[in-house]
């Protein structure tokens, strides 16, 4: 589903920058360094609206969540909430994963948040798709070995392709379940799309994630062949 540009939002993205980093700004670069080095630090790309990860830094002050999105319209919604919410253990950032990657220091992050994306469906659009080969090689490259991947979603063809994915890069599947539901893992909260999913009696299909030495040993095998 595509989200309609909302020109407040993009309004309100361009002029708030407490709990948003900015990729094109040195300072702004300095301080996500400085947030990241905190630890304890999990990622999510796409936000939505940001329902999931706020109810997550709710329950967990611990833990440290920084969100990474390309749309201006569902960055500034999902800003606005996070400024509203004044939590101080979740952070924004406006712009491409592989622009993020590049900042950052490899091993670093110790979960990965990947919900309801968009399934990018035709097969010209296959490098689009978040499990696709060059983003899980990337992400194998950020996370920690044993961190874990979380992913979720409503569509059978993006489950199926994304269950294959996994595999190849050998990543230990700690869930696999094509029913899932929210309240049988404590360290989950619903998205916006979930809700209304779970309402109109859609199931959801939910796979955790392992990075382990295997793992990286494809990795590394998949990038020497690039």
């Amino acid at each position: 589903m595509r989200t309609k540009y909302k020109p407040k939002a993009v309004e309100y993205l361009n002029s708030h920058f407490d709990n948003q980093f900015k990729i094109d700004d040195e300072d702004s670069i300095l301080k996500l360094k400085e947030y990241v080095k905190k630890g304890n630090i999990f990622l999510e790309i796409g936000p939505g609206k940001g329902q999931f990860i706020l109810n997550m830094a709710q329950k967990y002050p611990q833990i440290n969540f920084l969100v990474c999105e390309l749309n201006p319209t569902i960055c500034g919604i999902a800003l606005k909430k996070i400024d509203e919410s004044g939590l101080n253990n979740v952070k924004l950032i406006y712009g491409n994963f592989y622009k993020l990657r590049d900042l950052l220091s490899e091993n670093i992050f110790d979960g990965l948040f990947l919900n309801f994306s968009d399934p990018w469906p035709k097969k010209r659009h296959e490098k689009r798709r978040l499990t696709s080969d060059l983003f899980l090689v990337e992400y194998a490259k950020v996370l920690k070995e044993g961190a874990l991947i979380y992913f979720k979603t409503d569509n059978d063809g993006l489950y199926e392709y994304s269950l294959e994915q996994f595999i190849k890069y050998k990543r230990d599947i700690l869930m696999n379940s094509k029913d899932y539901d929210t309240s049988l893992d404590e360290f989950d909260a619903q998205t916006e799309f979930e809700t209304r999913y779970k309402n109109e009696g859609v199931k959801i299909k939910r796979l955790i994630l392992k990075k382990t030495c295997n793992t990286i040993n494809k990795v590394v095998e998949e990038t020497d062949s690039l």
